[in-house]
């Protein structure tokens, strides 16, 4: 299987991203579009600002024209504005090359399909049966045309879900672009709405996308918008899938603060129907409490973005996310949107009157704490036999009141553990066994932090 949880992800020009592997890639996805009924169709290709990106769209283009499919090229553009094209009639499936949050060197391939969804599982293992199977042809010999207007488009499509006019008339909000693929979108998002927006990060920057900046990095903005006194806050990701925010103290307002936010709004306009939200297993249970108590029901799905996709479409729910900030609201879109995102949060700050410290007040949050280590090797959990045994020892001491969370990535080399607790000394002497039991695994390989 070479999929992650967010399509193919590696280090640009190597392993499954080396120049041999994206033409087998490109190869196999001609075949899954043969096998679904748009053979020798249209391929909508998108990108972000990464350095290593044009040469895999120069490779995937020639592998796909070989196999009788046409491509059509809209340069840096968020991947949420190819979930938005492709349905509109611009294509038949949607390729995005991105790594979303993951740092520079990092590049991937995300795939789309006509609705503008990710792909499921079965898919993903066909196509990566046939990526197997194919020889690889690599050539980076041909001419890309970019079509000039899918952007413009994608935008009209966005703004056509709000209100016509300046509906943030006013409202002064920190927009940190990342450096990636929504520098010009994002912010001429926020002018088309009436914002007054100071913009940080705005430079497209491929060696320096996600570095020190974005939703990985509130910080940053946090003290922005403190300097200026804005309102709002907002941190996009490199392909601007995701939005993070910060009040107007500086005070962090992750992905399960937004999913309250949105709720509430649905719920007083009567669109919350029915009264449900989908959420992630990362998601704190004080949030679920809390919607619970409001009478929204809530389903826990495993972690990503197409898993919370597919419990909405399971459960005929209008809202999930994840505390990273991917939001879907699958009445508007068939991925999450970080712009949308961000301009349905300001949105509610002006409807409502209301700083948005207010808007998230009344979660009771359970202690919270998680470690991410970086590992040569991931082997199933189950052979961890030291981590396995602190794991049961930590689920038997915290009972009902508490829970742990330990995964592999999918998109970077990382061991990722969270613990939950009632008390914040549970929670922490929880997680520091975990991570010295993690880290005396030989197999894993951990890394030290301070290389």
């Amino acid at each position: 299987m070479i999929f992650g949880t967010d399509g193919v992800r590696d280090i640009g020009g190597e392993g499954l991203l080396s120049p041999d592997s994206v033409d087998r890639l490109g190869q196999a996805i001609a075949g899954h579009m043969s096998r679904n009924g748009s053979a020798g169709g249209r391929v909508l290709i998108a990108r972000d600002t990464r350095t290593s990106g044009p040469g895999i769209e120069l490779i995937l283009t020639n592998a796909l024209r070989r196999e009788g499919c046409s491509t059509i090229h809209a340069g840096v553009l968020p991947t949420p504005a190819v979930s938005l094209l492709v349905p509109d009639g611009v294509a038949d499936l949607g390729l995005v090359i991105s790594a979303s949050h993951n740092p520079p060197e990092f590049n991937g391939i995300k795939i789309l399909d006509g609705a503008g969804s990710k792909l499921d599982s079965s898919q993903e293992e066909a196509i990566s049966e046939d990526h197997g199977r194919h020889a690889g042809q690599p050539n980076a010999s041909l001419e890309i045309e970019v079509e000039e207007g899918l952007g413009d488009r994608y935008l009209e499509k966005l703004m056509g879900s709000f209100p016509a006019g300046e509906f943030l008339q006013g409202l002064s909000v920190v927009l940190d672009c990342a450096r990636g693929a929504a520098c010009h979108w994002g912010p001429e998002a926020f002018q088309r709405a009436g914002a007054e927006v100071t913009v940080i990060h705005g430079e497209p920057d491929g060696e320096r996308i996600n570095v020190g900046c974005g939703s990985l990095h509130p910080e940053v903005l946090s003290e922005e918008v403190k300097r200026i006194g804005a309102a709002v806050g907002i941190a996009l990701d490199g392909d601007a899938d995701r939005a993070l925010f910060c009040d107007e103290s500086g005070t962090h307002v992750d992905g399960d603060d937004v999913i309250v936010i949105w709720a509430r709004a649905m719920l007083e306009e009567g669109l919350l129907d029915p009264p449900i939200v989908a959420l992630t297993v990362m998601s704190n249970a004080g949030v679920e409490e809390y919607l619970n108590r409001h009478g929204v029901s809530v389903v826990r799905t495993a972690v990503g973005d197409r898993a919370v996709a597919a419990a909405l479409k399971e459960s005929g729910g209008m809202l999930g996310g994840e505390p990273s900030g991917h939001i879907i609201c699958p009445g508007e879109a068939a991925t999450g949107d970080g712009i949308r995102t961000a301009l349905a949060v300001a949105r509610r700050v002006v409807q409502s009157g209301r700083p948005l410290s207010n808007l998230y007040s009344g979660i009771e949050r359970f202690p919270q704490e998680q470690k991410t280590l970086k590992i040569q090797q991931r082997p199933p959990l189950e052979q961890l036999s030291l981590l396995s045994v602190t794991m049961e020892q930590a689920q038997q001491a915290l009972g009902s009141e508490g829970r742990i969370l330990v995964r592999y990535s999918g998109t970077e080399p990382l061991l990722r553990i969270l613990v939950e607790a009632r008390s914040q000394s549970d929670a922490e002497l929880w997680i520091e066994r975990l991570e010295r039991s993690a880290q005396a695994e030989e197999v894993l390989g951990v890394i030290p932090a301070s290389t």
